[in-house]
């Protein structure tokens, strides 16, 4: 019985990664996420239902399209397949199927961190292609968020409510000081924005691990993407010149003065960093800090 049960909550989430390969394909485009019905982006030809099943129909198909034979980026079963892992963990950690009285408000927990690690996969696909972190899916995932921390008895809504002040005024005095310092922009908007919705759901107390676990994991990419394109002499999917971002973004006249460079998006770190912290909790990061802390506090204080 419990077995069928994460097996439902397995393909519950593969479901929901299914539509978010529809989210992160068409809003950075601007377009519905509704209408028309998934479609195959070489022929145009709709896709069929049964050709539409999560990680099923792109094994069986080999990646590629019914109807032309073009293929179709392994994203789309990556999405689907991360989407149901994450539903699942979360599915054993809330829900006590055996306990009757805990049933509907482990669901509850578990309906409401769907959202947030599902807001999470979007927004790093969007910004690992497009190098956008849309407002569209920030903004009503921050409001989500902080009313359902204060609609879930289990959870403490004043640490979700400072965490999100926490977020935007951390990250928006470093885009503030980027551009005094440098006259232009050390990170996005984006960024601030995402930063804030990460803290209107993680709370403050886990903040300081995520921005620590975000900068950390991006230098260690960072480094690797160098050092990838030092040894072979080739761009990879993690770095963008800047005169492909232009390209992109028609964005000439911000980045015309800079000299050619490589960019990654932050954005996938700080996801990242909320994902580990819901994950694996920021318990260890704060015994450690008081192990660092509390022995320098009783020297100064034995000096005084």
């Amino acid at each position: 019985m419990i077995f069928a049960l994460w097996v439902v909550a397995f393909v519950w989430g593969a479901c929901w990664g299914s539509f978010l390969n529809v989210v992160i394909h068409r809003v950075p485009r601007d377009e519905s996420v509704v209408s028309p019905g998934s479609r195959c982006g070489a022929c145009g030809a709709a896709i069929r239902p049964w050709h539409n099943i999560p990680i099923v129909s792109y094994l069986a198909l080999r990646g590629r399209c019914a109807d032309c034979g073009a293929r179709f980026s392994p994203r789309y079963m990556l999405v689907e397949a991360a989407c149901g892992v994450l539903a699942l963990v979360l599915f054993r950690g809330l829900v006590d199927p055996t306990d009757p009285d805990a049933l509907l408000p482990g669901l509850a927990l578990w309906g409401y961190w769907q959202i947030f690690v599902y807001a999470l996969v979007a927004l790093t696909f969007i910004d690992l292609e497009h190098t956008l972190l849309p407002w569209s899916i920030t903004l009503p995932t921050t409001a989500v968020g902080l009313i359902g921390a204060f609609a879930l008895p289990s959870l403490e809504p004043w640490s979700h409510v400072w965490g999100l002040a926490a977020g935007v005024l951390f990250f928006g005095f470093i885009y503030g000081l980027a551009w005094l310092m440098f006259k232009r922009e050390a990170l996005g908007l984006g960024d601030v924005v995402i930063a804030g919705m990460l803290g209107a759901w993680v709370g403050w107390q886990a903040m300081p691990f995520v921005v620590l676990a975000a900068c950390t994991q991006g230098l260690l990419a960072a480094g690797i993407a160098k050092l990838y394109t030092v040894l072979t002499g080739k761009e990879n999917a993690l770095t963008l010149t800047t005169a492909e971002l232009d390209a992109r973004f028609d964005e000439v006249d911000e980045h015309a003065d800079l000299p050619e460079h490589t960019a990654i998006p932050f954005g996938p770190f700080l996801a990242l960093g909320g994902l580990e912290a819901l994950l694996f909790g920021t318990s260890a990061f704060w015994a450690g800090v008081d192990a660092v802390v509390a022995p320098l506090l009783r020297a100064l204080n034995a000096g005084g």
